[in-house]
C-alpha cells in the first residue's frame, strides 16, 4: 500500500505545483483576482490546475479502491496500481507541458492520464464483481 500512497502523494505534490505556476503565471500577466481569464498563456495554466483536478476526483478513489480489491483477491493490486498511478503522474506533466505551449497537441498527455482512471476504476468494478460471484 505503500507504493499507492506514494504515488497519490506524488500526484498532489504535481497538483500544487501546477498551482503554483498559474500564481507565477497571475503575476506575470497582470491577471488581478478573482479574474480567471485575461491573457492566454495564464489560462492554459488555469486551464492545466483546473483539468488535473478534474482528474484527481477520479484517480485518487479509483487507484486506492482497485489496489484494495485487487489485493483482497489475491492480485498484485499495489504494484499494479502504483505503475499506472506512475502513468498517470507523467501524463499529467506532458499534459501540462503541451497544454502550456499549444492546447491542441495535449491528446497524448490527456490519454496517459485519463486511461489509468479507467482502467483502475474497471479493474475494481470486475474485482467486486468476482468477489460477489
Amino acid at each position: 500500500m505503500e507504493l499507492v500512497i506514494l504515488i497519490i502523494v506524488l500526484a498532489l505534490l504535481e497538483y500544487l505545483v501546477f498551482s503554483f505556476q498559474v500564481g507565477n503565471a497571475r503575476v506575470k500577466y497582470n491577471i488581478k483576482a478573482p479574474a480567471v481569464t485575461g491573457h492566454p498563456v495564464f489560462e492554459r495554466y488555469f486551464r492545466v490546475q483546473q483539468n488535473t483536478i478534474e482528474q484527481l476526483i477520479i484517480f485518487v478513489p479509483a487507484i486506492f479502491s482497485y489496489s484494495y480489491v485487487a489485493e483482497n483477491l489475491g492480485w498484485p493490486g499495489n504494484e499494479t496500481a502504483a505503475i499506472l498511478g506512475v502513468i498517470f503522474l507523467v501524463g499529467r506533466a506532458l499534459y501540462a507541458r503541451a497544454y502550456a505551449r499549444d492546447p491542441a497537441t495535449r491528446g497524448v498527455g490527456f490519454l496517459m492520464s485519463f486511461l489509468p482512471s479507467v482502467v483502475l476504476l474497471a479493474g475494481t468494478l470486475i474485482g467486486i464483481l468476482i468477489s460477489l460471484l
